[in-house]
């Protein structure tokens, strides 16, 4: 597995852990076999997502959450709030991540697979349709509640394909993270990951598709939808 140095491990450890993250994260982990790596998420009761992770299984007792950096803190904060009557404990890993790669290609992975990243500066603010969670496989629909489940899944079935999140490149080095990505004084999206001209974008699905018919004069390379 390669993620960036700027990752940390939480460990999730006790008898009830898959008891307990099944309550609270997107993925059904029940299904989880060990070495099993998912992409996941934890959303709070508005269904905004807190945290992105991958959840690594370790055996039936422990679990890996490997997060970024910034949002350790939250992530264990919100864990241990809804542990109060579970069996289990939450610690940072220890474990060196030894498969590195650097953050500039770190990034381009994320932008070239649709899948943003949760960071402090964006924890919160998007739901995961707005992130295009609900088509990159960090939600399963099927697995029962969830932190959140309720709206998430009201979105999902009365406004599918509402939202889209958009690979934009565009030689604009005003541009930056977390910031509106207008074309032409006009608001499109909002930038949800960038690097060297190549953005994630993340907005309504009607926004884009009038912008792929109107690319005169807006500096766009190319635009590709998730």
């Amino acid at each position: 597995m390669l993620i960036s140095k700027y990752h940390r491990i939480i460990v999730v450890e006790g008898k009830d852990s898959i008891d307990f993250l099944q309550g609270q994260i997107s993925t059904d982990v029940s299904k989880q076999k060990v070495e099993q790596i998912d992409r996941s998420a934890i959303c709070n009761l508005k269904g905004r997502v807190i945290a992105s992770f991958f959840c690594k299984k370790i055996s039936n007792d422990q679990f890996h959450l490997i997060t970024h950096q910034s949002v350790v803190k939250k992530l264990m904060d919100t864990l241990k709030k809804y542990a109060v009557f579970s069996k289990v404990s939450f610690s940072e890993g220890v474990k060196e991540i030894s498969d590195y790669i650097d953050d500039e290609t770190w990034k381009n992975s994320i932008i070239d697979s649709f899948d943003p990243e949760i960071y402090s500066e964006n924890s919160e603010k998007y739901t995961p349709q707005e992130l295009g969670y609900d088509k990159s496989g960090r939600i399963d629909f099927k697995k029962g509640c969830f932190t959140g489940q309720e709206i998430i899944a009201r979105m999902h079935y009365r406004s599918p394909g509402n939202f889209s999140i958009a690979r934009v490149e565009i030689n604009d080095p005003n541009k930056s993270f977390d910031q509106a990505f207008t074309v032409n004084n006009k608001k499109v999206g909002n930038i949800i990951e960038y690097v060297n001209g190549k953005y994630l974008v993340s907005g309504k699905t009607k926004n884009f598709d009038s912008l792929k018919d109107n690319l005169e004069n807006t500096g766009i390379q190319s635009i590709e939808l998730n």
